[in-house]
């Protein structure tokens, strides 16, 4: 499956930035193997966390992961040794924070993306988003407060995100004035892209209900390869369910 579930508990253990990146990642990657403890065992080079997560040095990686082992978040195993001696592939054991109730869903093909910044206000939106109204509402000062992002970094990140085709944002007018505006509302974009029998095929509004059902309206082709692009950018979104209470 392209999508995983993380816990809302991820955004009340006072990670920073960069933590939280390269944690939804490692929770991101298929386990090993699970231990009674509710920790999983995954295996990935520092390299690729580096350019999963947008780091562009590898020693920053292993910084986090060392402060996430002291927040008992992450657990380096011990490493394997290759046949001629070299060094192999890390190991960690990832602590997985309970989504019984409380979760939202994540892509990941998000990863590769973004920068730690990007991805930690994105996470966020994903967490705050409503799966019964298709929409998240957060105003500048209430996505800084709960992040610990400075306001003016906030408002220049979502833009990124808006550039991305990764969001869409809405500015929403009061009520009693409407030359005024208050809170913002976003929703979350997914691309689709695939072939069908050599023509270009996309998938329209796929939706899913707060029930976890799938609502797929109608599938279109395109033997111009122009025209299918045009469409996917007019057309096609793919808005994500988040489950459980923010």
């Amino acid at each position: 499956m392209s999508r995983f579930k993380i816990s809302n508990h991820i955004f009340t253990l006072g990670l920073d930035a960069q933590e939280i990146s390269i944690y939804a990642y490692l929770c991101s990657l298929p386990s090993l193997q699970n231990t009674l403890d509710d920790r999983s065992t995954v295996r990935v080079k520092q390299s690729t966390i580096a350019q999963k997560c947008g780091f562009k040095a590898v020693q920053t990686v292993s910084k986090v992961i060392s402060r996430l082992a002291d927040k008992g978040l992450v657990e380096p195993l011990r490493r394997s040794v290759k046949a001629n001696h070299h060094k192999g592939t890390y190991s960690y054991a990832i602590k997985q924070l309970p989504t019984d109730s409380c979760y939202f869903f994540v892509d990941r093909h998000i990863f590769g993306k973004l920068s730690p910044r990007q991805m930690l206000i994105y996470l966020f939106i994903c967490k705050m988003y409503s799966p019964k109204l298709n929409d998240s509402w957060n105003s500048y000062s209430d996505i800084a407060a709960q992040t610990g992002m400075k306001r003016e970094l906030v408002i220049q990140t979502i833009t990124e995100l808006v550039e991305l085709k990764l969001i869409t944002r809405c500015h929403r007018k009061a009520q009693e004035n409407r030359h005024m505006f208050v809170d913002n509302h976003y929703q979350i974009i997914f691309w689709v892209r695939g072939t069908l029998k050599g023509k270009k095929k996309v998938r329209l509004y796929c939706e899913y209900s707060h029930t976890g059902s799938l609502h797929s309206r109608q599938s279109k082709t395109y033997n111009n390869h122009s025209t299918f692009l045009l469409k996917c950018q007019e057309e096609m979104r793919y808005f994500l369910m988040v489950r459980g209470s923010p």
